[in-house]
């Protein structure tokens, strides 16, 4: 076991080293921007006072502008056609050179603007030229950059509005100028509040995007909740299954009795068989009815996971008070043992149960779970209700872990084949079957349109009540954490943009790996290994970091490297079952943990 570990250790920093050089490297080889946001830095030149202000760069896509506001070259503000407070396009007759100036512009052109406004009023989609007239007259008079004035808000067409957010930028819009975008009260107010005389001569302006971090700490975030709940659920499901165990030990003397008694529980092949394409079945079903019928399950799945996460946050919060509690509480504290408690024979005085300290104790924690769950769904679509939301999913995680075990490594294999192959085919393969060319997965876990082109207007997230907004509203079953990383997340609208542009992992990704957690530590207890397989399988509460939380590690290796999202089970399947297999076959004990042979003759309970 010395030498494994020492293969491991020499692993993990190579794995590591690369991860580095990949985040490095990559930095370097990114061909557009994260987002359209950008600093601009305005400067009197005669008092000294700066201000930076967030904006929207039209060309984020494609180019590249100065790291710091050391490396960036400053122009001047010049006003159209030299009338200082003018950014009315039409309202000018004189020909200006704005070599080195940046000259400030509206938006949007109106019938009220003049005679040039004409052709870009006449219809709802006359307004498609607009904004490239306006920048072909900066580059006739040789501005050096266009700034543009969006009115916060503004009720444009049908169900338009103006809102500059992390996404933006005009599709109609075809020009090498540099081309920036600011609310109109911004300019107006705060820009122009820092000139000596509001007339803006004074100001030197300066644009720049600092380089995003090396590290992505929300990707540390979610490995540590994934690892965590695998590795506590895999634990409470090995320690319950200790606690089963040594119980029908005490009551039954006969050795062979004990293993008998304890194979009756097991569930047969033909049964084991069926539950698994059962749940393929169940599995593929919801995630058809998500792809077809994706407001309506957005609504059900939302207040499924308000219900489930209820008893689950109850149950997890009870078995914990009564693991470090139990001699003060007379009674069981779960809704189970509640209701076997209440219905018992031998308990006549009932309201010496409902005064006890455990019915009280249990209610209060029922009451507290469901405040969790009902104030996570009415404010679900705040920018922090994600907090709420992981804290609710890491309880389901443990929960369902605690609740479903399997007796043998068999069959256990056979579902994580079926999920690995399931997880290939719903991310590359079905591109191949959809008209849009999209992944039904990615569709339907994070509402993500690929089939949008630069040719399409992006639409601000606060149009939430919109049909296409609920489209892309977020399946719950998700941990979610914003990216950490970007260094203009202080530009965020919150009251726009709804969210922080989360990173994603799916509850199946640490579920369905958290079973062979769970039977590694069952195997463990049935062996004696003090734990040895569930090391394998996971390595949170110990020195190593191995199986799943190395698996995890590619997965986001493989996310920086192809820039697109990745079924996280290729990756954490193979690296949690391969190392148990390979474990068993040295220690010449992969036929017991294949066909689920475990005795249970010495109970060994380590906590």
């Amino acid at each position: 076991m010395v030498i494994v570990g020492s293969v491991w250790h020499m692993l993990l920093l190579t794995l590591f080293q690369l991860i580095f050089i990949v985040f490095s490297e990559g930095r370097k080889d990114k061909t557009h921007y994260e987002s359209s946001y950008v600093y601009m830095l305005v400067k009197n030149e005669i008092s000294g006072k700066e201000r930076q202000f967030c904006v929207n760069y039209q060309q984020w896509r494609s180019d590249f502008i100065a790291e710091s506001a050391i490396q960036a070259n400053a122009v001047e503000l010049a006003w159209w056609g030299g009338i200082v407070g003018n950014t009315n396009v039409c309202a000018s007759n004189t020909s200006v050179n704005y070599a080195g100036k940046a000259v400030a512009l509206n938006y949007r052109i109106t019938a009220d603007d003049g005679r040039c406004a004409a052709p870009f009023v006449i219809s709802n989609m006359s307004f498609k030229g607009a904004i490239q007239y306006e920048v072909d007259q900066l580059i006739s008079q040789e501005a050096s950059v266009a700034l543009i004035l969006v009115d916060r808000g503004r009720h444009f067409v049908s169900r338009w509005f103006d809102y500059l957010f992390a996404e933006f930028y005009d599709p109609d819009l075809n020009t090498t100028l540099p081309t920036f975008f600011i609310y109109k009260n911004v300019f107006l107010n705060d820009l122009l509040g820092l000139s000596t005389n509001k007339t803006g001569k004074d100001l030197t302006i300066k644009f720049y995007r600092p380089l995003y971090s090396i590290w992505d700490w929300s990707m540390l975030i979610i490995w540590l909740l994934a690892v965590f709940c695998t590795g506590v659920g895999g634990f409470w499901t090995g320690r319950t299954i200790g606690d089963e165990v040594s119980q029908k030990i005490h009551r039954i003397d006969d050795t062979q009795a004990k293993k008998d008694s304890y194979d009756k529980e097991t569930i047969n092949s033909f049964a084991t068989c069926v539950s698994i394409a059962l749940v393929m079945l169940i599995v593929i079903g919801v995630l058809m009815l998500g792809f077809f019928f994706r407001p309506v399950m957005v609504f059900v799945f939302n207040m499924f996971l308000a219900i489930i996460g209820i008893f689950s946050i109850h149950r997890c919060f009870m078995t914990v008070i009564q693991r470090y509690c139990k001699s003060t509480l007379s009674y069981g504290c779960s809704l189970h043992e509640m209701a076997q408690t209440i219905f018992r024979r031998e308990l006549l005085h009932i309201n010496e149960y409902f005064l006890s300290r455990s019915f009280i104790l249990s209610v209060i924690v029922f009451v507290l779970s469901t405040f969790i769950c009902v104030s996570w769904f009415i404010f679900r679509r705040s920018p922090y209700a994600f907090i709420l939301l992981d804290f609710i999913n890491v309880n389901i995680c443990l929960y369902a872990l605690k609740g479903f075990r399997f007796s043998c490594l068999k069959w256990l294999t056979v579902l994580l084949i079926c999920m690995f192959v399931y997880d290939i085919f719903m991310v590359f393969g079905t591109p191949l079957l959809t008209r849009n060319g999209c992944s039904v997965m990615i569709e339907v876990a994070a509402g993500t349109d690929c089939s949008k082109s630069q040719g399409v207007y992006p639409v601000a997230p606060i149009n939430s009540d919109t049909p296409e907004m609920v489209m892309l509203c977020h399946f719950p079953m998700l941990f979610q954490v914003p990216h950490l990383r970007e260094p203009l997340i202080s530009c965020i609208d919150l009251e726009v943009e709804k969210d922080f542009h989360p990173v994603f992992l799916g509850l199946g990704d640490v579920i369905v790996p958290g079973y062979l957690t769970s039977f590694c530590f069952m195997a463990d207890l049935a062996i004696g290994t003090c734990y040895l397989y569930g090391i394998v399988s996971l390595q949170h509460i110990f020195p190593q970091f191995i199986g799943y939380g190395v698996g995890l590690l590619m997965t986001f290796l493989a996310l920086t490297l192809m820039e697109s999202a990745q079924p996280a089970l290729i990756y954490l399947i193979p690296f949690s079952l391969l190392p148990v297999m390979v474990l068993a076959l040295i220690r010449k004990e992969f036929k017991i943990l294949w066909n689920g042979l475990f005795e249970f003759k010495n109970v060994i309970l380590f906590l």
